[in-house]
């Protein structure tokens, strides 16, 4: 089987830690063996929550890739920058000095789908993702992608992840944190 990926990452204020905690909430409540639509509502509560935060999104990516190897090779670093510490603090960051305007929190959104090739979703995907490379990282870009990932079928994916960093806010991600060789993929969003 031929496969082609999909992954996007924004990067958001921590701020008082409440879309975190929802997505984090969303995601761990979500059962471990699930049916198609059951992956569906997951995925479609989280865009839901990216696209009602967009304006407050400061930099990401996403990327959609049809080789297969290019595939693969993709769905296993963005799986493993979930179990990974690389580049990890050995301390929390703590919440910045509200009265010295200091350095804010951020936070990480991370979703990923490896897909069969040949399926219906995969065309839909490659059609959507068909983006002059001026405009690839426009806002207006990452909410239509969001919004067309609603015509993804899960009976075409054959592997998905999402996932929050931090997983508890007194770790949220500091501005040297953000621009870190670790996230050096990440696009300023105009």
């Amino acid at each position: 089987m031929e496969h082609c990926i999909f992954a996007m990452e924004l990067c958001l204020p921590l701020r008082d830690g409440a879309l975190a905690g929802r997505l984090r909430e969303r995601i761990v409540r979500h059962p471990i063996i699930v049916d198609a639509s059951d992956k569906w509502a997951l995925y479609k509560g989280v865009c839901d929550e990216l696209l009602a935060n967009l304006d407050a999104a400061q930099s990401g990516c996403w990327d959609y890739f049809d080789d297969n190897q290019k595939a693969l090779d993709d769905y296993k670093m963005w799986s493993e920058g979930m179990i990974t510490e690389e580049g990890a603090r050995t301390s929390p960051s703590g919440a910045p000095d509200a009265y010295r305007g200091g350095d804010p929190r951020y936070m990480t959104v991370t979703m990923a789908f490896l897909i069969d090739a040949s399926s219906g979703s995969a065309r839909s995907l490659a059609s959507l993702c068909a983006i002059p490379e001026p405009r690839l990282w426009a806002r207006e870009t990452f909410a239509k992608v969001l919004k067309g990932l609603g015509a993804l079928s899960f009976s075409a994916v054959k592997s998905d992840v999402v996932y929050v960093i931090p997983g508890e806010k007194e770790w949220g991600l500091t501005g040297d944190d953000i621009r870190a060789p670790k996230f050096h993929y990440l696009r300023q969003i105009f």
